[in-house]
């Protein structure tokens, strides 16, 4: 073999090698990226990271006056939603200025478990004048009912109500509200549970026990009590406060949790008037953790209540004021003649026992004609014997479905003949 033949071959050699050595090295680095990429750890999705919905704690802090009280922001909502859809300009600025482009999720219902619709109802005689957008619209976004009405009388309202809130919200409507001829349309947004926990208390452990209010006045309440290391519940407590969340059974693919957050260092009314109220629950909801070793003894009072909430009224005061004067009004998304809204009604009830949680809500908002006259190992102890803020939310999405207060949980007088064997 001749000398440029070996040198020839040489370098064919030689760049066999480097081609090789390359190959190596970009295979390593590729198998390294994807193996870096596998062993990457995911982060748990954690509800508690969702941004606090400061708009469902605006009435609590309108309305908290050391009374029982209850509501549900998701009714609200949706009646709002339903309204803003047929608002324009400077009113529709203020309902959705107020919303804070919130949205709400969109839930299945379950017979006798779960109820969640919303409806107008139109005056017959009105019929021409709503704009069939506007109808189609809500119902596309809402899955809201259209009906035409008489007006003759509350009746069928009153009915509908009813029936989506499993009978416990009735005769809210007046007749002498509906037979205004003034009145052109209402909205109606109707919300209702009626859901076990998902682990019982046992009413034998129910007992008489001292509740101290605001005042240093004590009540005899019926104090449920529960003892568990079930990872299910979540808690938080400092010297500050205590909060506790029992979780709600599980229906289909809806999971709610009930928490209850009583303060240690303050008052419950403090608590939620102060300034910096949003920012502290959100810090405490986000400290909420499972349970390790330790025991909880939870002690947490029956209570059964309904509360009406001021409506119009907080709503002007969030800012939505232009909707309810009969000059400024703008619905001309909805009707081809002049609306504005002459009230708004919110009623809503809870009744927590050894079982579960039965609740419900209505928000009402009643559409007049321009012409219409205004009408207005360790043991945690978690022991809510005083004034304490409660929220039913879903704990998949933080959604809040009810929030309010106890003060007067139920008097054991009351009750205590549901519980022969004391």
């Amino acid at each position: 073999m001749n000398t440029n033949n070996i040198n020839k071959n040489k370098k064919i050699f030689a760049a066999s090698l480097l081609a090789l050595a390359l190959g190596v090295i970009v295979f390593s680095l590729l198998f390294t990226n994807k193996k870096e990429e596998k062993e990457e750890p995911k982060v748990p999705y954690n509800p508690n990271d969702v941004e606090l919905d400061s708009f469902a704690y605006s009435f609590i802090k309108l309305e908290t006056k050391n009374k029982n009280l209850v509501y549900s922001p998701l009714s609200i909502k949706y009646a709002l939603l339903m309204l803003d859809e047929g608002a324009f300009g400077k009113t529709k600025e203020e309902i959705e200025s107020t919303l804070k482009d919130l949205t709400v999720t969109k839930y299945k219902n379950i017979d006798k478990t779960l109820s969640l619709a919303n409806a107008v109802f139109i005056r017959d005689t009105y019929k021409e004048y709503v704009k069939e957008t506007y109808i189609k619209s809500i119902k596309e976004k809402y899955d809201a009912e259209t009906f035409y009405d008489s007006f003759k009388s509350a009746d069928n309202v009153n009915k509908w109500i009813r029936e989506k809130t499993f009978e416990l919200i009735k005769d809210m409507v007046k007749d002498s509200v509906v037979k205004n001829p003034n009145l052109e349309m209402i909205l109606v947004n109707a919300l209702a549970i009626d859901m076990e926990w998902m682990d019982s208390f046992d009413a034998k452990n129910t007992s008489p026990q001292d509740f101290t209010k605001e005042k240093n006045e004590v009540l005899k309440v019926a104090m449920m009590h529960k003892s568990t290391r079930s990872k299910n519940y979540k808690y938080f407590q400092d010297e500050k406060i205590d909060i506790l969340s029992i979780p709600i059974k599980d229906y289909d693919e809806t999971s709610l949790e009930f928490i209850a957050i009583r303060p240690k260092d303050i008052t419950l009314n403090e608590f939620i008037t102060k300034d910096n109220f949003d920012e502290d629950l959100t810090e405490y909801l986000l400290k909420l953790h499972e349970t390790s070793d330790e025991e909880l003894v939870i002690s947490l009072p029956r209570f059964d209540f309904e509360y009406d909430l001021n409506l119009k009224n907080d709503l002007k005061i969030l800012g939505i004021k232009s909707s309810f004067d009969e000059n400024l009004a703008n619905f001309d998304n909805m009707s081809k003649r002049r609306l504005y809204v002459s009230d708004a009604l919110h009623k809503a009830n809870i009744k927590l026992s050894e079982k579960g949680v039965k609740a419900s809500a209505a928000t009402v908002i009643y559409m007049f004609d321009k012409a219409a006259l205004l009408e207005e190992e360790e043991r945690v102890y978690l022991n809510y014997n005083e004034p304490f803020m409660f929220i039913i939310r879903d704990s998949k999405t933080n959604e809040v479905w009810f929030t309010g207060t106890v003060y007067n949980p139920l008097n054991w007088e009351e009750v205590k003949s549901e519980y022969t064997y004391k």
